[in-house]
Order: structure tokens, then sequence, then C-alpha cells
């Protein structure tokens, strides 16, 4: 009786440990771009999120704000001189490398709005982009895709691909 007692009591903590899960995108040269997110306690979708790099040359991860519902999608962007930005929306922007992985401090990167935005649709793929289309938001970025809460799919978190969807418009920072 008491090994019964124990087991359901193990099985019912097991239960409780929260799993992370991930979204991930290669972006060449063998480096790859994560969103790693576990659930808050709680009955709501709320997130503890993290940003993973992984390349050659190292990992890097990094505590993002968590989300007690706020979050609408990150979206991931490659900046001409070749950093990368994960734009959070009100949250802000985290500008990174990934050879080596590293957050990277530069002011000459900006993610306020152009007041040039192109309206509707996509924007062609210019071929120095690495196939990625233009930002229609942003100056010098190009589009890679979204991060995004998956609610009743199988899997809490995925990335949609620029090819999968266009640009969702991010929200403005706080």
């Amino acid at each position: 009786m008491r090994m019964l007692i124990v087991t359901l009591i193990g099985a019912a903590v097991a239960g409780c440990i929260p799993q992370s899960r991930r979204a991930q995108i290669d972006v060449g040269g063998g480096a790859s771009v994560a969103l790693i997110v576990s659930p808050m306690f709680g009955w709501h979708s709320d997130w503890h999120r993290k940003l993973s790099i992984k390349a050659p040359k190292g990992s890097l991860e990094i505590d993002l704000f968590e989300d007690t519902g706020w979050w609408r999608g990150s979206n991931l962007y490659r900046h001409e001189s070749g950093l990368y930005v994960l734009h959070e929306g009100q949250a802000g922007c985290i500008i990174f490398s990934v050879s080596p992985p590293k957050v990277v401090n530069d002011p000459a990167i900006s993610c306020d709005k152009s007041n040039q935005t192109v309206p509707g649709g996509t924007v062609k793929a210019d071929t120095s982009s690495q196939g990625f289309p233009a930002s229609r938001f942003y100056r010098d970025f190009q589009y890679i895709g979204q991060f995004v809460e998956t609610p009743h799919g199988q899997k809490p978190i995925s990335f949609i691909g620029a090819d999968k969807q266009p640009e969702a418009e991010p929200s403005d920072i706080l």
C-alpha cells in the first residue's frame, strides 16, 4: 500500500514539472535560432521564454520577457549587415550574431518602423538577401519568419517561415 501511494505521488509530481518546447529555424552555416517556451504555473498559456542560438562556434541562451498574455509572436529578421534581429513587438528588439553567438548593441540598426512601409502582400526577395523578402516595415531588414504560439495545435510553439505566411506587423515598442 505504501509503495502504491509513493508511486502515485511521484507520478503526480512528474506530471507537474513543466516541459520545455522549442521552435527552431536553421539560418545557414550550421547555425540555428530557436525560441524555447516553458509553461508558467496556471491555467492560461503563459510562458517562460528563451532565445537559443547554436552555431559551430558556440551557443547562447537569452532569457526573454515572460509571456503573461501579451505575447503575439516574435518576428525574426536578418539585417543587411548579416546580424539577426528578434523583434518582440512591445518588448523591443534583440540584435545578435550567430558566428559567434552573442548579443550585439549596434545603434546603426533601428527597430523603428520605416515611414515608407510597403502596403499589401509580400515583397519579392532579392538575391543578395539569401532569398528572404525585404521587410514591409523596417529598413534594411529581410523577413525570415515568425515564432508564434499555436493554441490547440500539437506543439505549443512553431516557426512560420516567410515562404508560408507574409510578414505580420509587430506591435509598437513600449
